[in-house]
Formats: C-alpha cells, structure tokens, sequence
C-alpha cells in the first residue's frame, strides 16, 4: 500500500499571510486617518439641514396664520357687505320718500309773498294804542297767552346780547294776568328745541318769570347749527297759546314760500296771531324780511325788526 503525502504546500499558507497582513494594513490606516478625513474640510451638511427645515417649519406657521387671518378678513368683508346692502336699501327708501314729498310739494300752489317796496328800520314803540291790552318791541296786541319763538342757529352768536335783550323786553310787561313759555330751536343738524317749562304755559309770576330770564341767558350759551324755522312754528302751534311770537336772524332751512302756506293752512281754524321780529342787520337780508312780514300779515301778526 503506498502512503499518502503530508508535505504543506508553502504558495497556499503564503497567501493567506499575505492577504491578512493586507487587510491589517488597511484597518490600521483607516482608523490612523479616520479623524484627519472627518477634518480634512467644511461638512456643514447637516447644520445646512437643519436649518432648511427649521425655515420650513416657521414658514409653515406664517403661512397657517395669513390662512387664518384672510378667512377672518373674509368674514368681515362679508359682514359689511351685508351691513351696505341693508344700508343702501334704507337710502333708496328713503330717496323714494323724497321724491314722493317732492312731488307733492310742487303739485300743491304756493302763495307768493307779497313784494317790500322798501325796507325801513321801524322807529321806537310809541304810546300803546287805544283797545290794545299792551304793546311788545312795538307789536301791538290784545293777547293774554304767549309763545315766545327764539332762533339759536350759530349765525345769532353775532346777536347774542341783542336777542337777550329782546326777549327780556318781551317778558318785561308779562303778569299773573299772562301765560307764556319759551321755545329756542336749531338744527345739530336734526332740529333740536329747548323749551321752557318742559311743556304747556306757565302764569306770569314773578317766580316763574326769573326762572325765565335765566332760561334766556342760558340759551345763548347755546347758539349753533341751523335754522329749522318750520319745525319750530310747528312745535309752537300745539301751545293753546293766543299768539305766537317768532325772533330770528336768518331765512329758515326749508322753502320760506313753503312753510307760509304750511303754517296759514294750520293756524286757519285756531287763529293764532303770529308777531314776528328780524333780529340784526335785517335790512341787509331781504329775504328774511319779506319771509318774516309774509308769515305775520297771513297770521293775524305784526313784523318788527331790532338792530344793533
């Protein structure tokens, strides 16, 4: 029987070697230069992620809260369209009234106040004539009860002290035998009245007519706005008072022609007289004038002007 050989082969044991020793080698050197290649320049990568995604998140967040405000802003907008419409729909009611108003107004005649040849300042108030009960700022009158009419547009801060005076004079020849009460009207720009007492007449005591000089002096710390001269007189006219006396400075807010033949239709049953006094430089507006003398002569009344 032959025997098997034993000899090793030396190329075989030799290559193992060799290729251990190889793969020593390079684990050595990887893990000598590792630090120097994590080193060997700039790696922001991942801060740079970092970043981008920190800017994404807040850009998210912005952009979530402009969504939710513009839904707001949405809301709102549509709220105040709804807000207009309903608006809108009022003015166009309101314009249908208008011209309804206006239509009538020029359907109806309107009296055409008679002419002023001349405008003279009247002279100072004479001895009373015979028959009259008493005579005011030369209004000469049978009347027991008054409605005394003030203007307290801002145009009369010019007459301030004037128009005190004359309503003072007015309430001077008042006694326990009288009944009056006091009315002062503007517009703010809604017509606005102060009234004295708070409703109906008082008698002429001497209580009653203190109490009414400070009313007075208290109105002219009040004179602004317009002249809502119409109002007035209507307000007036539900006083059972036997005569109404109107004080102004100025042509009223509304038609002069109009509230003449406003104010004669109404007062045609209650007979009312209805004074009027032109307050200031009268004479320099004549359409207060011939206003003021239309009104008194269609009423029963008499127009005196006061100046300065």
């Amino acid at each position: 029987m032959r025997r098997p050989s034993r000899d090793t082969t030396v190329f075989t044991t030799s290559a193992i070697d060799l290729f251990a020793s190889a793969l020593g080698a390079f684990i050595l050197l990887v893990m000598i230069l590792f630090p120097y290649y994590r080193n060997a320049g700039d790696d922001d990568a991942f801060s740079r992620t970092q970043e981008i995604q920190e800017k994404r998140r807040l850009a998210s967040g912005e952009i979530a809260e402009l969504l939710a405000a513009r839904e707001t802003a949405q809301s709102e907008v549509q709220d105040l369209d709804e807000a207009n419409r309903g608006i809108e729909a009022a003015l166009s009611r309101l314009r249908e009234k208008m011209a309804d108003i206006k239509t009538q107004l020029a359907a109806e005649p309107v009296v055409a106040p008679e002419p002023v040849e001349e405008i003279v300042e009247d002279p100072e108030p004479e001895a009373l004539v015979a028959g009259v009960e008493f005579s005011i700022l030369g209004l000469a009158t049978e009347a027991k009860s008054f409605v005394i009419v003030v203007d307290m547009s801002g145009s009369m801060l010019s007459f301030t002290e004037l128009m005190i005076k004359s309503v003072l004079e007015v309430l001077d020849p008042l006694d326990g035998s009288n009944e009056f009460a006091i009315i002062g009207y503007q517009g703010n720009p809604a017509p606005v009245l102060w009234t004295y007492p708070d409703r109906g007449l008082v008698q002429g005591t001497a209580a009653n007519l203190d109490a009414a000089r400070e009313v007075t002096r208290s109105l002219a710390r009040r004179f602004s706005g317009s002249t809502p001269t119409h109002y007035a007189l209507l307000a007036a006219l539900q006083y059972p008072a036997d005569a109404i006396i109107l004080m102004s400075d100025g042509e009223p807010d509304n038609s002069p022609g109009f509230i003449i033949q406003d104010i004669a239709t109404l007062n045609r049953y209650e007979k009312k007289e209805i004074h009027t006094v032109a307050i200031g430089d009268y004479t320099q507006n004549r359409g207060l004038v011939m206003f003021l003398q239309t009104l008194a002569r269609q009423n029963e009344g008499d127009f005196v002007g006061v100046s300065r």
